[in-house]
């Protein structure tokens, strides 16, 4: 059961590529996403705490509660970093940040990182492999980076190191009941998440009543069913991973599977332009994470 944190990590890239395809076409705003993934999710789920068992270490609630600000303040300054430098730019925070997510969680877990200089040639290796997928995504997205995006998507980088990293370490506090774990850190990051996204979209300038108009209905269900089914497979995922790094270089290939959807469409549609995939490019991804799932099931 263990191993299976590379096909959990998969299964929620392609999710993750999935949802935001899905949004080109939708083209819901992300402040307004946001309120309805967080308070949407908080409530659909309240109902079924009766049936979970409360976790006894307070400071599984802390950090959860803790982890629900950092994940509205870092969703916000993505969608400005996005409106500012523009999409491409901003999608460099997810690779840049995993090799930092690594050695960051064996930082804080010495006994794990004394095991990995143990194994000098595997750590290497391991090192190696998340490097390689965190180059190949910016390379087939074509990212460019500049002193000043850099500089302002170092605070976004470093909350989304933080969220990593604590929704492993949630798994850890909430051991003696991993799956009530899973269920009351979805439930209580999306409520605070939610809450301080509602703050931000008052804040703006901008009014409840087209938040609340029925023709969101129709697609404020999906958004909200897909925020749960995310966060508790990614939770599961980094509770049987060794290092969050590992489900976060998996995961965050998702927009390589976007374009190579778009490049296979565009072999059947002629019209259809798209950027072209460098196949070596492809290939460096590809036999990274065979390799970064090879390494692990090592250990």
């Amino acid at each position: 059961m263990q191993n299976i944190w590379w096909l959990l990590a998969f299964l929620l890239s392609i999710l993750t590529a999935s949802y935001i395809y899905i949004n080109q076409f939708i083209k819901v705003k992300g402040s307004q996403l946001m309120v309805y993934r967080g308070l949407g999710t908080s409530c659909l789920l309240l109902p079924f705490a009766f049936f979970v068992p409360l976790l006894h270490n307070p400071a599984f609630y802390a950090l959860c509660f803790v982890q629900g600000i950092v994940i509205s303040y870092g969703d916000n300054r993505i969608l400005n970093s996005a409106k500012v430098f523009g999409a491409e730019i901003t999608s460099l925070i997810h690779p840049l940040s995993i090799a930092i997510i690594f050695l960051f969680w064996l930082a804080l877990h010495p006994h794990e990182f004394a095991e990995m200089l143990n194994m000098p040639l595997h750590f290497a290796l391991v090192l190696s492999c998340l490097l390689g997928i965190s180059a190949a995504i910016i390379l087939i997205c074509h990212s460019k980076i500049s002193r000043k995006a850099l500089s302002f998507l170092f605070l976004g980088m470093f909350c989304e190191v933080f969220i990593d990293v604590s929704n492993k370490e949630t798994t850890h506090l909430g051991a003696e009941n991993v799956y009530a774990a899973i269920f009351y850190y979805t439930l209580i990051t999306s409520f605070v998440a939610g809450l301080f996204n509602l703050f931000f979209y008052i804040k703006s300038g901008k009014k409840l009543p087209p938040l609340m108009a029925k023709k969101n209905y129709s697609f404020m269900w999906f958004f909200v069913l897909y925020a749960i089914i995310h966060s508790m497979l990614k939770t599961y995922a980094m509770y049987l991973a060794p290092n969050p790094a590992y489900v976060a270089a998996i995961v965050h290939a998702y927009p390589v599977w976007i374009m190579l959807a778009n490049n296979l469409y565009s072999l059947k549609n002629q019209g259809y332009k798209t950027n072209r995939i460098n196949k070596a490019h492809l290939f460096l991804l590809l036999i990274s994470m065979v390799g970064l799932v090879l390494m692990v099931h090592e250990d």
